[in-house]
């Protein structure tokens, strides 16, 4: 077999790198990060008015904006330039934890639905760089697909902290059951990283989702799903699909 010349190589590396990096097409990948560095920041440090996002905390970083999607979904984006899930300072010793910033944040979704929801109808989700249209980090806050609450309830005794098989919609993803104080010293961008080798160096191909849930003994918690790219087996890296923005489950 005749070998690559090195030029031709670095060429087929760099689009295969391209087939799993790209995002789907957007009229414009950077519309989130404009909107958080040339609106909201500037206009909260100047008038202490975040608009057009709801809030701005400076701070730890972050701010929360509606999204266009849905009558309750709302985004958490970081003040900070991070293109997305493979970005990594996600994963150094001192990166905030922005699951946990989002997951306090989860109540505006009941407010802008006029009732509060229980944890296990409310999820946060980060896509894969494959399935996104944005080239700025963003966590999705909204509710719960219907049905995923009562399928998950089947892992309500699986072991804390272990990943274990999840049987969904055909397809074979992972699960984590979390206690309900795991998110103050766990990241889950860092617990998929842990998951294996490859996620670490390929943490652009995972799509993750968190929600709450309720155990066994009584005690709340919360489900961690990877839905990582499988383009042979049609697995698009899209965690979104288990949300639901019509927020059906609230009603």
């Amino acid at each position: 077999m005749r070998l690559l010349s090195f030029p031709l190589l670095s060429c087929f590396i760099l689009s295969v790198l391209a087939t799993f990096t790209a995002p789907t097409q957007a009229a414009n990948p950077d519309a989130l990060w404009q909107i958080v560095s040339g609106q909201c920041v500037p206009s909260s440090e100047k008038t202490g008015d975040p608009q057009p996002c709801v809030m701005v905390d400076r701070a730890r970083g972050f701010i929360i904006l509606k999204d266009i999607v849905g009558a309750a979904q709302y985004l958490l984006i970081p003040t900070a330039r991070l293109s997305g899930i493979e970005s990594r300072e996600l994963l150094q010793a001192d990166a905030p934890n922005y699951w946990q910033y989002a997951w306090e944040q989860r109540h505006r979704v009941g407010e802008a639905l006029g009732r509060p929801l229980e944890p296990s109808q409310l999820g946060l989700e980060v896509n894969s760089a494959a399935a996104r249209s944005q080239l700025q980090l963003h966590i999705h806050i909204d509710c719960m697909r219907a049905d995923l609450p009562q399928v998950l309830s089947a892992h309500r005794r699986d072991p804390l902290g272990k990943w274990m098989p999840l049987a969904l919609d055909g397809h074979v993803y992972s699960v984590m059951r979390l206690s309900a104080a795991a998110l103050q010293t766990q990241n889950p961008f860092k617990l998929a990283a842990a998951r294996s080798a490859h996620a670490a160096t390929a943490m652009g191909a995972q799509s993750l989702l968190l929600t709450g849930g309720r155990f066994d003994d009584g005690d709340e918690g919360f489900y961690l799903i990877n839905m990582p790219v499988n383009f042979d087996k049609g697995e698009e890296g899209s965690a979104e699909v288990l949300l639901d923005h019509g927020c059906a489950i609230a009603k």
